[in-house]
């Protein structure tokens, strides 16, 4: 008996030896992080430690490669300015993230986070569920998905694969010249055909110009109670207000 339990015990020591080290990098203190250097560990920010408000900033020179994730939690704040993420940055709860530069292969967002995007890249898909908010205003996007109750909003960026819409999420997308499938559109409320599961959805195609003047020109599925909000950019506004008041104006004379 004492045997088997040697063999058992030398057994499972040779298994650890033989597998990575389990374990994490927490930072939870408060204070801001610096990160320019190559990680081998999961990270999470602010784990089980509200208001702290912990800011990591992720700079040239900082990597971290599957099966390993960069995580932020509670009121933390995650700040990419360079450097790149080989798998998953994810944001739980009211973290706040901010994408300037960098590569990241994929981003979700949950809870009431909130990811502002304005340049780098996410290679392969961003997803937002809960009742997170995305804004993206520059950088490149492999594919784009919203669920549950997220809201999304695009003013600019590439995204280079389809707009995939669940539940009660909604997608503003603000420019002009807006057209589905080849059909001048204007602006408006987008909504799923069939109802159901966006799978089963056919594909559509929206065109247009971001306000910021990129070209938009991408395939679409909504589904459930979904909708894509097709909104004028602000100058486009701008002149329709001005008609509005001359027209009203018109009619009081």
């Amino acid at each position: 008996m004492k045997t088997v339990r040697t063999i058992c015990f030398v057994t499972v020591v040779l298994f650890l030896c033989a597998c990575p080290a389990l374990g994490w990098l927490q930072f939870k203190d408060g204070q801001t992080h610096d990160i320019d250097y190559s990680i081998s560990d999961d990270v999470w920010v602010d784990y089980q430690a509200p208001s702290m408000f912990t800011t990591v900033n992720w700079l040239s020179g900082g990597s971290i490669n599957s099966p390993y994730k960069l995580q932020g939690f509670e009121q933390s704040r995650i700040n990419i300015r360079g450097g790149s993420i080989g798998w998953v940055l994810s944001a739980y709860d009211s973290t706040q993230v901010d994408i300037s530069s960098g590569s990241i292969d994929y981003l979700q967002s949950y809870g009431s986070s909130h990811v502002n995007m304005s340049g780098g890249s996410i290679n392969n898909n961003l997803s937002s569920y809960g009742s997170s908010q995305v804004d993206i205003s520059g950088g490149e996007i492999g594919y784009l998905y919203s669920c549950d109750s997220s809201q999304v909003d695009i003013t600019g960026g590439s995204i280079g694969g389809d707009l995939i819409l669940w539940n009660q999420s909604m997608m503003q997308i603000f420019g002009s010249d807006f057209a589905v499938d080849g059909e001048p559109f204007g602006y408006g409320e987008l909504t799923s055909i069939l109802g159901g599961d966006p799978g089963y959805e056919p594909h559509r195609r929206l065109t247009g110009t971001l306000a910021s003047g990129e070209l938009f020109n991408n395939q679409f599925k909504i589904g459930y109670d979904a909708r894509i909000v097709l909104i004028p950019e602000p100058a486009t506004m701008a002149l329709l207000g001005i008609g509005l008041l001359f027209l009203r104006k018109g009619r009081i004379n």
